[in-house]
């Protein structure tokens, strides 16, 4: 029987999960995490009879060695092991709450009360020795006798679904890295990114893949400097390109078709003046962010007001301290998100509350940080801490039952506020089926993010290419499928590879229809360079790759240069030597590549950042104009020195040569803004506006322009509205995109409120008073347009500020 048995298993590990009367089995895996039952069986067919005879369980692992079953309340994580045979029972366990008869006479289950009567009953019914654990992420586990199901509070979902495995051949769909999205200034695609995730996530929750609807996405800190090694998932340098896609992303995520209903939960991160990782020594686990009150009002606090006041539900408070406190220990930052109407949850980054003890020093001990993070605001530790440190901390006095009641019930809440306690109850969420996942239309938004966040930097008559020539493909990350995706890659391949993710190489050879060579190296030699520039002078085209996507960076590490490796500047200076006249520089980067002389000596240059998995089609695209680059720089491209001038780990604006193009002294490569087209553009004034007086915080000044296309082919521009700002070059306050065909025009109104030109005193308070501005409309190269426009009131108005606590 047990040979048997060994047979029909390894006739099923051909198959992604095949379903044997109600269980599944897959040889060689282990699925979900830790385990809730072990105990013996003879084979793995009577390991699952046993998950499904357990209402908790919904996977197991069998060990064929050893005989051991492992019943698992969760399906979390997919890991090699051959020993292993794994599967799902069939059973749905406590997946929904208020389920199970043990449970639905509970008052917290009758949907007749309101839903702060029903937390009340719920947290009344929890133990303090099923605190901790309740407040733990990233998995918070089943409480049986409750009829409460498991939860997964740690998705991440950067750009597409994390923290999960494929179903069979269904895997989510990714999008571009945000740094690229955010290059299409176009918060359209960052909406439907949102949407996307949220209808997945769904999907999986419901078909009973995935336990949670949380997410820990989106990134809003802005990229202070090129060096942090985080800089792909950021946005951009500007806060209001950072709170504008974090708000898009949101509505889209946390919105659907049911107004009372939260689809699924953001959570936006890091809280705050978070962009160190580990620069010498010194890592976002012991460094404390010297920030000023300017320094926070005006550039650290501005996107998470605005996603806050846009609705987010989740906030995760980040590894650093900030003037002497950890964030997740700074009751200050807590009441000043709930000043701006914050009512959700506030998670730690992964034990960062074991931080404020074990590297901040900030604490003498878990139980004295574990009072410091939950009296502060922190309601779900993403560790051990609390799971260790409640009863210590309880039994010495330290904290309060209030204390802890006070953080379950902000929890649940977010799981009350997506109808997880309202079984019977419809919402059309429960509807999405899992064959959304991946689907077309999602594969297609992507693809369409992708090809607006191509950005051309330069291009000297080259491009596009004509198709049906020989090109020669050549570069680091050419023929390399990781490389373009960016950070926090969900399962994109059945297999567990990236292989069915086409490489730049593979899509320049489709969409070209030509003859195509490649060469993609990690490090280039003398002799492999002299092939490349065979190649290159072969062929009748050349797309160069160069690429920091193998430079170290990522999150836990900074870079310590921002300048091309060393081998590839080589290639690319041996290349363009011989063949710049027909070669086009693609950049594959998270954060910026200071090119320096390549600058010069490229005839064309394209900027992809990391597209994703759709983003060599969108490359190959635009280098041979099936798509017509539309993006614009989300960040300034400084020259390679500038790290020399400028100290990483001072967190001050203004510092060195300045940072961002808000205060920015000295001439970039590419500044921030910046970006070309296949076609050309005017703008004009409808009628010049007269100058505007603003009296009061309400009043705005509205401005009409005129976008015309004067080009031969359709294409997309950017109009950005800036204003004169005290002790900055310029702020951005807003911006439009528009799509024309060749000949045609389309009248863009911007509306200026009063406020959006406030100014930030050393208190950090943000005030609007008298004062003159100029107001400069751009396309980022050009001419612009500009307006005068004043704010005359009686006295300052505090439009916001701070107590400090340092």
């Amino acid at each position: 029987k047990l040979q048997f048995l060994y047979f029909i298993d390894t006739m099923l590990s051909l198959l992604p999960a095949v379903v044997l009367a109600a269980c599944t089995f897959e040889q060689g895996v282990i699925i979900g995490a830790d385990y809730i039952v072990l105990s013996s069986a003879t084979s793995a067919q009577s390991c699952c009879s046993q998950c499904s005879a357990d209402v908790r369980c919904v996977a197991y692992t069998w060990d064929s060695q050893n005989n051991d079953c492992f019943l698992k309340d969760n399906t979390q994580g997919n890991t090699s092991n051959p020993d292993r045979v794994s599967g799902l029972s069939g059973n749905k366990g406590l997946w929904d709450a208020c389920t199970q008869d043990n449970s639905t006479s509970y008052p917290f289950c009758d949907t007749s009360l309101s839903t702060e009567a029903r937390l009340q009953d719920l947290v009344g019914r929890i133990q303090v020795s099923q605190a901790g654990t309740q407040l733990t992420a990233r998995e918070s586990p089943v409480i049986t006798s409750l009829g409460l199901p498991s939860y997964y509070w740690g998705t991440n979902a950067i750009h597409g679904l994390q923290n999960l495995n494929c179903v069979g051949n269904i895997c989510p769909t990714a999008f571009p890295a945000p740094v690229s999205m955010s290059s299409a200034f176009n918060s359209s695609i960052v909406r439907n990114m949102g949407m996307v995730l949220g209808n997945e996530l769904r999907a999986y929750y419901h078909s009973h893949n995935h336990n949670g609807l949380n997410t820990w996405s989106p990134t809003i800190n802005i990229n202070r400097d090129p060096r942090w090694g985080r800089n792909v998932e950021s946005p951009g340098e500007d806060p209001l390109v950072c709170g504008t896609f974090g708000s898009a992303y949101t509505e889209g995520l946390q919105q659907g078709e049911d107004a009372n209903v939260i689809k699924a939960t953001v959570t936006i991160k890091h809280w705050v003046a978070y962009s160190v990782e580990n620069y010498h020594g010194t890592t976002r686990h012991n460094f404390d962010a010297n920030v000023s009150a300017y320094d926070l009002t005006n550039t650290y606090f501005p996107a998470f007001n605005q996603v806050v006041s846009n609705g987010a539900k989740g906030i995760m408070c980040s590894y650093n301290m900030v003037n002497g406190r950890p964030t997740c220990g700074n009751a200050n930052l807590t009441q000043i998100l709930k000043g701006w109407g914050f009512d959700g949850y506030i998670t730690s980054d992964t034990d960062s509350c074991a931080d404020i003890w074990q590297t901040h020093h900030y604490a003498p001990d878990q139980a004295h940080a574990t009072a410091i993070c939950l009296k502060s605001g922190t309601n779900i530790d993403s560790g051990s801490t609390y799971s260790s440190g409640i009863p210590s901390a309880l039994a010495q006095g330290l904290i309060t039952r209030d204390d802890i009641n006070s953080a379950l019930h902000d929890s649940y809440r977010t799981r009350f506020s997506m109808g997880m306690f309202d079984p019977n109850i419809s919402n059309p969420y429960r509807q999405i089926p899992l064959s959304v996942v991946g689907s077309p239309e999602h594969q297609t938004m992507s693809l369409e993010a992708a090809r607006q966040s191509q950005v051309l930097l330069k291009n000297d008559g080259l491009l596009p290419f004509a198709k049906g020539k020989t090109v020669a493909v050549l570069g680091t990350s050419a023929n390399t499928s990781n490389d373009i995706l960016g950070n926090y890659n969900g399962p994109l391949c059945p297999d567990g590879t990236v292989n069915c993710v086409p490489t730049i190489y593979d899509m320049v050879k489709q969409v070209g229809g030509g003859a195509t060579s490649v060469m993609d190296e990690g490090s280039w030699s003398s002799a492999l360079i002299s092939q490349a520039v065979q190649q290159a002078q072969a062929a009748d085209y050349v797309v160069l790759v160069a690429s920091n996507a193998r430079d170290g960076g990522g999150e836990g590490q900074d870079r310590y240069t921002i300048a091309l490796e060393a081998s590839q500047k080589s290639l690319c200076d041996a290349v363009l030597n011989v063949a710049a006249d027909k070669t086009v520089l693609v950049l594959i980067n998270g954060g910026i590549i200071a090119i320096d002389d390549l600058k010069n000596s490229s005839k064309a240059i394209l900027e992809a950042f990391m597209p994703g998995a759709t983003g060599a089609r969108a490359v190959a695209e635009s280098i041979f104009g099936d798509n017509v680059p539309s993006g614009k720089m989300p960040v300034t491209m400084y020259d390679s020195d500038y790290i020399n001038q400028v100290d990483f780990l001072n967190m001050s604006m203004e510092a060195g040569p300045g940072r961002s193009y808000r205060y920015y002294q000295g001439t970039p490569l590419y500044p921030f803004g910046y970006g070309l087209s296949y076609t050309t553009f005017d703008l004009a004034w409808v009628s010049q506006p007269a100058p505007a007086v603003l009296t009061t915080k309400d009043a705005s000044a509205k401005m009409v322009v005129k976008v015309t296309n004067t080009g031969s082919v359709a294409g997309a521009e950017v109009v950005m509205v800036y204003t004169s700002a005290p002790g900055e070059n310029k702020r951005l306050v807003a911006w439009q995109k528009v799509l024309l065909p060749p000949g045609q025009s389309e009248e863009l109104t911007f509306t200026v409120p009063a406020v959006d030109l406030y100014t930030v005193n050393a208190k950090g308070e943000k005030l609007l008073e008298t004062t003159s501005r100029t107001l400069t409309l751009s396309r980022g190269h050009g001419t612009d347009l500009t307006a005068p426009l004043s704010v005359n009131v009686p006295s300052p108005i505090v439009l916001f500020s701070f107590a400090p606590w340092w």
